[in-house]
């Protein structure tokens, strides 16, 4: 009988390997049930992880079918992991040293002999020189640089822009016309001062400077429409040549 809670298992002390590679290989290797390729490969827990819920090693895996694995009705999955080594008299250090020991020699041309050593005590050294082997790279090392952020056009202001100062010129020159127009007017009035308000010149100037401003404003209001659309079509000209920069 398999005793899978063996005292002299120290294999939970390689449970934090994790080897990608390895388990591709596995994974192209033949069922250890029905001796078919398999479709996966499965981490085995009992006695490799010290009895907590983390993962054990990379490792520790075995290649099954999907049915042995969690479809069929003998999977691993539905009976139960201990179950299912008995069922199938499967030794899961026995199958750990086969896998790496072939690994290694197929992998790094490495042939690993056995001693007179403990079957954990093997595992410990295959595993021990398959990581020898691999060159890890610092996770800080491998960190993406972070993209700088595109500037944009610089954003200038309305009144920095050619249009709002050829606009704010015209708005002096009208209202300096209409102060004009309006001081000659007042000196032609014979009406006391008192009464400048309803005087008819005062008025028509007056209605002149409203219907003026309003005409200046939708010039303003154009001029600026089109500043706007300008300064738009420039921002995505330099957009899309810092885009194609990149390449």
């Amino acid at each position: 009988m398999i005793n899978f809670r063996n005292s002299n298992l120290h294999l939970s002390k390689h449970r934090g390997h994790r080897n990608q590679k390895y388990l591709t290989w596995l994974r192209g290797k033949n069922c250890v049930v029905s001796g078919k390729k398999a479709e996966c490969a499965h981490h085995i827990r009992l006695g490799t992880n010290g009895g907590t819920s983390i993962k054990p090693s990379d490792y520790f895996c075995i290649p099954l079918l999907n049915e042995f694995h969690t479809t069929g009705s003998s999977a691993l999955h539905i009976i139960g992991e201990e179950t299912f080594l008995k069922l199938f008299g499967l030794s899961p250090k026995n199958l750990f040293i086969t896998f790496l020991k072939e690994y290694l020699s197929e992998n790094y041309d490495v042939l690993y002999m056995p001693g007179n050593k403990s079957p954990e005590e093997d595992i410990s050294e295959l595993i021990s020189i398959i990581e020898s082997k691999i060159t890890r790279v610092a996770k800080s090392a491998t960190k993406k640089a972070s993209k700088p952020k595109m500037q944009g056009a610089p954003k200038v202001s309305i009144t920095e822009s050619n249009y709002y100062q050829i606009a704010k010129k015209l708005k002096n020159d009208r209202d300096k016309a209409l102060r004009k127009q309006l001081k000659e007017n007042s000196k032609d009035s014979t009406a006391p001062k008192k009464q400048f308000k309803g005087n008819e010149f005062y008025e028509k100037a007056k209605e002149e400077k409203r219907l003026k401003d309003r005409e200046f404003r939708k010039k303003n209001k154009e001029l600026a429409a089109k500043y706007k659309k300008e300064q738009s079509g420039k921002n995505k000209s330099l957009f899309k040549e810092n885009e194609e920069s990149k390449y």
